[in-house]
């Protein structure tokens, strides 16, 4: 069965990502990239965690990124080990349609998937 293309309709909003290069030795970022991707689908992924005696809301929110609408086509996965590598974490803020922002937000994963032809389909990244 082959990869359905995702509806257009919902590629509306804008990530904002942050990429750091490096840290000064009281772990201040020093040298930081910004990168704006418009045409990105954000939907919030809200966790409810119930303990004895408390009740905690984890804010969460899943981001797709697809290279037939979203621009520019950045290899996420590399910008992803770029900020591993330098000792920190992508962090991104979201524009929607209506023009609010929210976040930030840290990216936990970065996930490529593939089409049928092993071509990259699309990304999804964890947001926290």
């Amino acid at each position: 069965m082959a990869v359905q293309r995702f509806p257009r309709r919902i590629f509306r909003d804008t990530l904002i990502l942050t990429v750091p290069g490096s840290f000064d030795r009281y772990q201040v970022p020093q040298e930081i990239a910004t990168y704006t991707i418009t045409n990105v689908h954000v939907q919030s992924d809200n966790e409810t965690v119930k303990t004895g005696d408390n009740t905690e809301v984890r804010l969460k929110g899943k981001c797709w990124v697809y290279p037939v609408y979203s621009t520019p086509n950045l290899d996420l996965e590399a910008l992803q080990e770029s900020a591993q590598s330098a000792g920190g974490v992508m962090t991104c803020k979201v524009v929607n349609k209506a023009g609010r922002t929210s976040g930030p937000y840290t990216i936990l994963t970065v996930n490529s998937y593939p089409d049928d032809e092993d071509n990259l389909h699309h990304y999804m990244l964890e947001l926290v």
